[in-house]
C-alpha cells in the first residue's frame, strides 16, 4: 500500500509517527544507500552500521526532521555526514598512533628497542580497534580528544556512569593484553583520567 506514495507523502506520515511509513522509506532507499556506503567505506560490517544509525537516526528525529529538499538527497546526506565524521575518526586515531611512535622515536636507546617500542604500540593500537565500537570510541574521545566525562556524555547522549564504565573496561582489556607494555602506562597516565 504504502510502497506507492511519494516521499513527501511518507515524510509526512512519518512525522505521526507511522511506522508502515518508515518501513515503507527503509524498503524504498536501504539498498541503493548501503550500495553507496559500501562504495566509500570498508568493511560491509561497517556499511551495515552506517545504514543503521542512518535509520535509526531517522525514526528518533521524525517529528523534527526539517528536510529542505528531497527525501532522497537528504537521506543521502545524511550517510555522507556519517561516512565523513568515521573518516574524521580514524584520522585522529591514526594521527594518535604516530603521536605514541614520535614519542618512541625521541628517546630511543637502541635501534632494537626502538622498534620493539613501535611494534608494542602497533600491538596497543590494534587492541584499542578490537574493543566494541561505543566502548572504543569513549576511550578514543577520553584520551585522543582529551574531552571530559560530562563532554563526552553530552556528546554521546550516555550517561557519565556509562562513560566511566566503557573507560574502565576499556584500560582492564588493554593492562589485560598489555601487562607488560609500557605504552599502556603512557595511556592510564595521559593528562585526562576522570576530570
Amino acid at each position: 500500500m504504502y510502497s506507492n506514495y511519494s516521499d513527501t507523502q511518507l515524510l509526512s506520515l512519518l512525522q505521526e509517527d507511522n511506522t508502515m511509513a518508515f518501513n515503507a522509506i527503509y524498503a524504498r532507499y536501504s539498498q541503493p544507500l548501503y550500495l553507496y556506503i559500501l562504495s566509500k567505506i570498508e568493511p560491509a560490517e561497517a556499511g551495515k552500521d552506517v545504514l543503521q544509525e542512518l535509520f535509526t537516526s531517522l525514526w528518533e528525529r521524525r517529528q523534527t526532521l526539517s528536510v529542505n529538499e528531497s527525501l532522497k538527497s537528504y537521506l543521502y546526506q545524511s550517510a555522507r555526514h556519517k561516512i565523513i565524521d568515521i573518516y574524521r575518526k580514524n584520522n585522529t586515531y591514526r594521527k594518535y598512533l604516530q603521536q605514541l611512535i614520535e614519542h618512541f622515536d625521541v628517546q630511543p636507546g637502541s635501534i632494537t628497542e626502538l622498534l620493539d617500542s613501535k611494534t608494542r604500540t602497533e600491538d596497543v593500537f590494534e587492541t584499542i580497534n578490537q574493543l566494541p565500537e561505543r566502548m572504543k570510541e569513549v576511550f578514543i574521545l577520553s584520551r585522543v580528544e582529551h574531552q571530559t566525562v560530562e563532554q563526552i556524555a553530552l556528546r554521546l547522549g550516555l550517561s557519565q556512569q556509562t562513560v566511566k564504565n566503557q573507560i574502565t573496561k576499556a584500560l582492564k582489556i588493554l593492562r589485560t593484553n598489555h601487562a607488560r607494555t609500557d605504552i599502556v602506562l603512557l595511556l592510564l597516565t595521559a593528562a585526562f583520567f576522570y576530570k
